[in-house]
């Protein structure tokens, strides 16, 4: 029987669940021993490094010679060798891919980097214009079938990637246009990660594209209203919150955004300045705190590194100026030792991470 590859921190979770149910008379040493061997870690592959690295360099290679020599180049042969360069890679690996799928991954990698050199290199060729992020949008709309046809993890990551970088227009987040047409986008990657197989960090990915999102609409709808910076952070507390109450119906990676959105917009309105009355931020961050302790009741670890921050914000904050430095830091180190210490011995009791 083939063994499973696992990674090697799966590996080690196996191992002391084993050791636990040896220990505790539900499996004999020998069944723990055998179902032990039925996995392995999971190794980079030399071959797919050494492609890999090759097909980067091949595209670093050709963009530097084009680009030494463009001026001296005609725009048809410019044109031609790009688009030649473009299917010549594609076609490679559609020949290649099913005796060699390795190497022919490698040509499609490079085709998908001469695709989005092309689409900066012909935009500046013709003087298109345009803004720099709109490049992006293309390259991630050009590679998204690709991603979809070679069911590939990492063209869709690329996807994703270039669609956040293109939510950054300076246009959308100063408010002066709202993409609505980028929520087909969103679904798109979003269902297509699921269907290839779910890869976290693409939909962290995407998940931060829908705040970038959201934030263009309230950038919009909040154009010349004054104070507004704790409506942000309100909104962007509750999508965080939200999230966590939906933990039992979606994918970890979002349960961790949550916390990484609620904590960070609640650490923004623990300040003063985020609320038009100043002393508003102080019942805020207790009723916060309040609503960690719960979530910490019930085993989330994201929390008690949430409050462990929150703490640690109000200690600085509290101290600093009438202390003595040495003794601030001092005593600071002490209380990040002890938070180090108190969440290694909550995960040693096996507490969950999720909620």
């Amino acid at each position: 029987m083939t063994k499973r590859r696992i990674k090697a921190n799966q590996l080690e979770f196996l191992q002391r669940e084993l050791r636990h149910w040896e220990e505790t008379g539900m499996l004999s040493a020998d069944k723990a021993g055998e179902l032990e061997g039925l996995y392995e870690i999971r190794t980079v592959s030399f071959t797919k490094t050494l492609l890999y690295a090759g097909a980067i360099l091949i595209g670093a290679g050709i963009l530097s010679l084009i680009a030494s020599n463009w001026g001296e180049i005609g725009k048809l042969a410019k044109y031609l060798f790009i688009l030649g360069m473009f299917i010549g890679c594609n076609a490679a690996g559609y020949r290649l891919e099913r005796n060699f799928p390795k190497t022919a991954k490698s040509f499609f990698y490079l085709g998908v980097l001469v695709f989005g050199a092309g689409i900066f290199l012909i935009g500046q060729m013709f003087h298109f214009g345009g803004d720099f992020e709109d490049a992006f949008l293309w390259w991630s709309l050009g590679i998204l079938p690709l991603a979809w046809f070679l069911r590939d993890k990492w063209i869709l990551l690329a996807s994703s990637l270039f669609t956040l970088i293109y939510m950054t227009n300076g246009q959308y987040l100063g408010g002066d246009e709202v993409p609505y047409w980028i929520v087909l986008w969103i679904a798109a990657i979003y269902f297509l990660n699921k269907k290839i197989g779910f890869l976290p960090l693409t939909g962290f990915v995407n998940g931060v594209v829908v705040l970038t999102f959201i934030a263009a609409i309230l950038n919009a709808v909040l154009d010349g209203v004054n104070s507004t910076a704790y409506i942000y952070g309100l909104i962007y507390l509750l999508i965080g919150a939200g999230l966590i109450i939906k933990r039992e119906k979606i994918h970890s990676v979002y349960i961790l955004l949550g916390h990484i959105v609620h904590g960070g917009a609640a650490l923004f309105l623990s300040f003063g300045e985020s609320w038009p009355a100043d002393w508003i931020y102080l019942p805020f961050s207790i009723l916060y705190m309040l609503f960690i302790l719960f979530l910490i009741k019930g085993g989330s670890l994201y929390s008690i590194i949430i409050l462990c921050v929150m703490i640690f914000r109000f200690y600085l904050d509290l101290t600093f100026d009438f202390m003595p430095k040495s003794l601030v830091f001092i005593i600071g180190g002490l209380l990040l030792l002890g938070f180090g210490f108190y969440f290694e011995k909550q995960r040693k009791k096996g507490g969950g991470i999720h909620a």
